[in-house]
């Protein structure tokens, strides 16, 4: 019986869910108003019903304190709903607020009569055989609930009602069904309340509410009001609509119509001078339709216009009469005009895009067959700080400038245009392309735009076309790697391309396409540059990596270390080399040889790719050295900003036991502010202050080392030189304080074995 009871409630259930699912789809309020209705219409059925099959008493009072809350909410919304639909009563939001304050309040004595029974008891009852809960006792709050509710119905009644008798009886359908199976509901449930029996026979009729105001409120209209619809439809569309009789008089026109033909003046006669001449001219006054599509000029103004034409005929397929349907796409027409602008020009500055540019150029190189031509690609330097430093509108307004030099420079026959960023490229005939008058143009734009803050500097590419054929986007690549050569150069503003460049360029790629390959095989290796006494006394070495290539040969850091960190490779190349040097360590410790050091070098763009105080340390768990044994290099640069994450990874590898070094100290931007905060071991002072050849150089020099030393004996810091390459500059920091040195006076890099041969 349970089981039936179940079915029973999905059956209902089911048409409200579809009402929800096609009422969704209809945004107005009206229809938001049925959604809520209908989803706490289902709420209070299943509530109900679980009422009635619960068998545990605390999940009963549970159910009923959840019908009785989801039938105030239900009459709520289906009050709202009401006065949307039918008009009589204005929403009143103090009023509507009320109900739902009203509401919830009820809806909390009747979660607290759950434990505490103040609102209603229950009793165990028999019918149909099964046992089931009702109500047993009332209390003030159980008849205040119903009377709020039933005050609610009253109001929705009271709103079809008086909606009923003032308006037309054709329009009654709409609301007296609605009407009779709310007041159904009113009386069921009133009954069912009085004799207080389980389950509300009112809920059946929930669903037949919910389907008819479904249909009648969203989806049913009367005939008249789609006349009426599609009578304002055809004077207000936007299509212009004329009408002719029997005589071909102009018998109707409307908004539209009128408006474009100037004719609001009521005389029709113009525009029936115009309709009949399009029609000698596609002679279709013997046809029954016709359409085709056709420019016209009206007072002055071009329209563009989708003509259709189409006799009337009667019931008894009798001539009646014609009328015109014109589509004004002038509207269209320009959309599309500006579109296809768009689509060629850089809305910014108005000039070719980079994929009409390129089209352009094609066209005109194969035009002129019999010429020389160049390729000329723009660039401005650090172009990001002017938006970062002086907003994005002044950036832009730097960019129309350039456009306008190009606009200024180039003639007619010269294609040119921006291809992108600050980017800008031009295709010159080259006997018309003078430097001096393009330096002269950036040099005057320069200064127009300098201030204290940003000095404008404009590089130039330059590629002698050789090959009409080629990609127009590969000839911009070429001048844009001649720019690439001027690097930070401030004194040059234009390069020219050539075929060292590319050959640069291929083998920088031929390098990065080599890498995977080549760290597979193991082809980069490990040298060590020791590390020594002014005597001689070998206590390290520092880690260098050469790359034993198949082909090429050896070739030095300097080659490819570079382009690796370009590429973002160097992260993997220098994890290869730690653990080399670390394998090393683990070996030389194993034979007794615990006395040497290893030091390597750690990359800034090593933290950016990976975790380099896991990595590390998980070498030297893997190989069980000892950490003090691996000297860890940081570069200066990476290190003198100074800010909190950085002293927080130095500290976490000294706890470790690692010792620290500030690598090439004085190369970059030393902040000895920062230098007393960063708690190291040892400073490496940069070879560069020791490859000075004039005497008063090698004088300021050693004055700057010599402070240095002395800086690095009062923090308590140990010192290593590189670039040792004399007796004379041994001598003379042995006197300063130093106590160890790197260079050639001692050793060049060598391979391991050798190291090993030599001083093992």
């Amino acid at each position: 019986m349970e089981k039936i009871y179940m079915a029973l409630l999905f059956l209902m259930i089911v048409p409200m869910l579809i009402c929800i699912k096609y009422a969704r789809k209809i945004k107005s309020d009206v229809a938001s108003s049925i959604v809520k209705c209908l989803i706490f219409a289902i709420v209070t059925i299943l509530s109900n019903g679980l009422f009635v099959v619960s068998q545990s008493i605390t999940f009963s009072y549970f159910m009923q304190a959840l019908y009785l809350f989801s039938f105030d909410m239900l009459f709520i919304y289906v009050l709202q709903y009401a006065q949307q639909y039918t008009q009589v009563f204005n929403e009143v939001s103090p009023f509507r607020t009320g109900c739902f304050l009203v509401a919830y309040l009820d809806g909390l004595q009747l979660v607290l009569n759950v434990f505490f029974h103040n609102v209603f008891t229950l009793k165990t009852v028999h019918y149909m055989g099964l046992q089931m809960y009702q109500v047993d006792t009332e209390t003030a709050f159980y008849y205040v609930h119903y009377a709020f509710v039933y005050c609610l119905m009253f109001c929705i009644i009271a709103s079809f009602t008086i909606k009923i008798i003032h308006i037309p009886y054709f329009y009654r359908k709409k609301y007296f069904p609605i009407l009779v199976v709310t007041c159904v509901i009113v009386i069921i449930n009133f009954m069912c309340s009085a004799l207080q029996f389980p389950i509300d026979m009112s809920l059946p009729f929930l669903v037949c509410a919910a389907i008819l105001i479904c249909y009648l409120t969203l989806y049913r209209s009367p005939s008249e009001l789609i006349d009426k619809t599609l009578s304002i439809v055809v004077t207000e569309m936007n299509n212009a609509v004329i009408c002719f009789d029997i005589n071909d008089e102009c018998v109707y026109a409307n908004e539209r119509a009128l408006n474009i033909f100037r004719t609001a003046s009521s005389s029709e006669s113009m525009l029936s001078e115009y309709v009949h001449g399009w029609m000698k001219e596609h002679d279709i006054a013997d046809r029954d339709s016709f359409e085709w599509s056709e420019q016209k000029n009206i007072d002055n103004e071009t329209y563009y216009f989708d003509i259709e034409y189409r006799k009337l005929f009667d019931k008894k397929n009798e001539y009646i009469g014609f009328f015109l349907n014109l589509i004004d796409n002038t509207e269209k027409h320009s959309a599309f005009e500006k579109e296809r602008y768009l689509a060629t020009h850089d809305s910014l500055t108005g000039l070719y895009n980079k994929n009409y540019f390129s089209v352009k150029a094609a066209e005109i190189l194969k035009a002129n067959p019999d010429e020389e031509w160049l390729l000329l690609s723009s660039n401005i330097k650090d172009f990001k700080l002017i938006n970062d430093l002086l907003g994005l509108e002044k950036g832009n307004e730097v960019l129309k400038m350039e456009a306008d030099l190009l606009k200024e420079q180039c003639g007619k026959g010269i294609v040119y245009g921006r291809t992108g960023g600050d980017k800008f490229a031009v295709c010159i005939p080259k006997a018309r392309f003078s430097e001096q008058k393009f330096m002269n143009a950036v040099r005057t734009m320069g200064q127009a735009f300098n201030n204290d803050l940003y000095h404008l500097h404009i590089y130039i590419g330059v590629y002698e076309i050789t090959d009409r054929n080629e990609d127009i986007s590969v000839m911009c690549d070429k001048a844009n790697l001649a720019i690439k050569t001027l690097n930070e150069n401030y004194d040059k503003s234009i390069a020219y391309y050539n075929d060292t460049i590319l050959n640069n360029t291929i083998e920088e790629k031929q390098l990065v396409g080599d890498f995977d390959n080549a760290l597979a095989e193991k082809q980069f290796c490990m040298y060590l540059q020791p590390q020594t006494t002014s005597e001689g006394k070998v206590l390290g070495a520092e880690a260098l990596v050469r790359w034993q290539h198949p082909k090429r040969g050896l070739i030095f850091p300097g080659d490819f270390i570079e382009v690796f960190e370009k590429t973002g490779l160097i992260y993997r190349l220098d994890k290869f080399v730690w653990e080399l040097a670390v394998q090393k360590l683990a070996e030389w410790q194993k034979n007794g040889r615990d006395d040497l050091y290893i030091s390597v070098n750690i990359s800034t763009k090593d933290f950016y790719y990976m975790d380099v105080y896991k990595t590390i340390t998980n070498l030297v768990e893997k190989y069980e050295i000892i950490p003090s044994t691996l000297k860890l290099e940081i570069t200066e640069t990476a290190l003198m900003t100074g800010t909190a994450d950085e002293f927080e990874r130095i500290e976490r590898f000294r706890k470790y036991g690692f010792q620290v070094e500030i690598d090439d100290f004085g190369s970059g931007y030393s902040s000895f502010n920062t230098l007393k905060d960063m708690d190291v071991d040892v400073l490496k002072i940069d070879m560069g202050f020791l490859r000075t050849t004039k005497p008063e150089r090698v004088e300021k020099s050693m004055s700057i080392i010599n402070t240095i030393i002395a800086l690095t004996r009062t923090l308590g810091l140990s010192v290593v030189t590189e670039g040792v390459e004399t007796k004379e500059q041994v001598d003379k920091l042995t006197q300063m304080g130093c106590g160890v040195y790197q260079g050639y006076y001692f050793s060049k890099p060598i391979p391991v074995s050798q190291f090993e041969e030599t001083y093992m």
